[in-house]
């Protein structure tokens, strides 16, 4: 009776850490979107381009319940993520400094958003999972 137990305690914790937000953020995301609302008289159209074209070569992969790859243009970082469900917030700090903690973005409807807001303006970058 007691194996059967554990056996059936083991099945249920399976099925619902499977369901987690933490598991289905393991992949790679990358830009769908990306939204700017930047102060016209510091920025020319160009510069908005060049901006959201960089944006659209950076990407993310989770790997597991801990490590994250994050891609840009030229390079590459490994660091270590979290999930905070009060506020469905994904978070990523570097082992080097373990306290400085970065915010990635939040989980929404099946979406990673992340907003950056700067002295020229802000930006909305929306990114999805890839199937």
């Amino acid at each position: 009776m007691k194996i059967n137990f554990i056996f059936f305690a083991a099945i249920i914790f399976s099925i619902v850490s499977c369901n987690s937000p933490e598991s289905k953020l393991i992949g790679t995301w990358k830009v769908d979107d990306v939204e700017t609302h930047f102060d016209e008289n510091r920025m020319t159209p160009e510069m908005v381009l060049q901006v959201v074209d960089m944006q659209k070569e950076t990407y993310f992969r989770i790997l597991n319940d801990s490590v994250i790859i994050i891609v840009s243009s030229d390079n590459t970082h490994e660091a270590k993520w979290d999930y905070n469900d009060q506020d469905s917030t994904i978070n990523y700090y570097f082992d080097s400094t373990p306290t400085i903690k970065n915010k990635l973005g939040k989980f929404v409807n099946g979406n990673v958003v992340s907003i950056s807001n700067a002295a020229i303006g802000k930006m909305v970058v929306t990114y999805g999972k890839e199937e």
